[in-house]
């Protein structure tokens, strides 16, 4: 007799879902689609066996999430189809469509800036840079015209991505999350078309934001560069500048780059505001210790306060990183001590040793000489 677990039809699921992956990033649709739903059933019928409802919980979304990447691949081989019968494009074409609807976030982000800790500066920036005037652009007109083109730099890990995110869900408004690197790399034969194609997208369904990330890779200096990139670099000025749209065109370009002493001067004047993302202070590492804990259990000796004064060189992800290293440790306890499958004994609470050690297992990812160099190019370039 074969008795069903939880944990079997979990792993079956697992299979499906890599083999689903496989054939979706080949953009074998038609062969992705069955096994996105064979692992969501399977997850399915794992709820029925699992006795922990926070993991119910997270099989319940991933399974959602599987059928939903299915039922979208329904609609891309749906227009696909139409696309070969009423107007016969080529197979580029068809790869090309695919690209762009790849980097287009259907999805309302549910980040709120309020829910971003510190960077008040910048998010008030933000606001008013995108937020505002895509709320009410009657108050934006003339002379009061809006930004058109916002620029996030800073370390990494301090959460420019995120921050854009956060803006987007302010508002009604379409977010392309474009990153610059993939574009080149997968399509740079083609990406002049897709930058023009991308922007003219936008502009049906403004009002959108553009979120480029790694921007520097498509606005690093000129000159010197292969034929079909200096292309592009033309085709984002001109689509950045405006020249093809009107002046009451809701869109905007928000790029991201932890390089931008290497962005082109001429890049540098179409991103009007630039937006220095800085390392977390002290009360925004105090919150986010406390995001990056929650739903675990913590020893009453915990002071977050204590852990973010002595972080004071850590990212956002640097952070992360120790919180996800502290909360293993008693997981690890467990599975040492050959007690990880007797659902009897649960794990003790998380203590502040636990995140001391884990601080001196990991080092912060920014070196003080980073800041500097970050510090002077917001001195010389930024807006806030």
């Amino acid at each position: 007799m074969t008795f069903v677990t939880a944990q079997g039809l979990i792993d079956h699921a697992r299979q499906f879902a890599q083999q689903a992956y496989n054939f979706d990033k080949e953009k074998n649709y038609s062969e992705a689609i069955p096994y996105y739903l064979d692992a969501a059933e399977a997850l399915m019928k794992a709820i029925r066996f699992e006795r922990n409802p926070q993991v119910a919980q997270s099989l319940k979304k991933k399974a959602e999430m599987y059928l939903a990447r299915a039922k979208e691949l329904k609609g891309l081989l749906e227009k696909r189809k139409e696309k070969r019968s009423t107007a016969g494009s080529d197979e580029d074409d068809d790869k090309l469509s695919s690209a762009i609807s790849d980097i287009i976030v259907t999805e309302k982000p549910s980040i709120k800036l309020e829910d971003i800790a510190g960077l008040e500066i910048a998010k008030q920036t933000l606001r008013e840079a995108i937020v505002l005037p895509l709320m009410r652009p009657d108050l934006f007109t003339g002379s009061r015209r809006p930004w058109k083109g916002i620029l996030l730099f800073g370390p990494p890990g301090c959460g420019k991505t995120l921050i854009a995110k956060a803006t987007a869900a302010e508002v009604e408004a379409t977010f392309f999350n474009v990153s610059a690197s993939s574009i080149i790399s997968k399509w740079l034969g083609e990406s002049e078309k897709l930058v023009k194609t991308l922007f003219q997208l936008a502009k049906e369904r403004q009002p959108s934001i553009i979120f480029i990330d790694e921007v520097d890779a498509m606005a690093g200096a000129r000159g010197g560069e292969h034929d079909a990139m200096r292309r592009v670099k033309t085709e984002l000025l001109t689509s950045m500048d405006g020249l093809s749209s009107s002046e009451t065109d809701r869109i905007v370009t928000v790029g991201a780059t932890n390089l931008p002493d290497s962005i082109d001067g001429a890049f540098r004047r179409r991103f009007e505001r630039r937006i220095y993302i800085p390392l977390p202070d002290e009360a925004a590492r105090d919150a986010i210790f406390k995001y990056n804990t929650r739903g675990v259990e913590i020893s009453d000796d915990v002071d977050f306060s204590d852990l973010a004064e002595i972080t004071e060189e850590y990212s956002g992800s640097d952070i992360a990183m120790v919180c996800r290293e502290a909360i293993m440790t008693p997981i690890r306890e467990l599975d040492m001590a050959g007690a990880i499958n007797d659902t009897s004994i649960q794990a003790r609470p998380v203590t502040q040793n636990d995140f001391l050690n884990a601080i001196e297992a990991i080092n912060p990812s920014v070196s003080d000489d980073e800041v500097q160099k970050y510090d002077e190019w917001n001195a010389e370039f930024g807006s806030a």
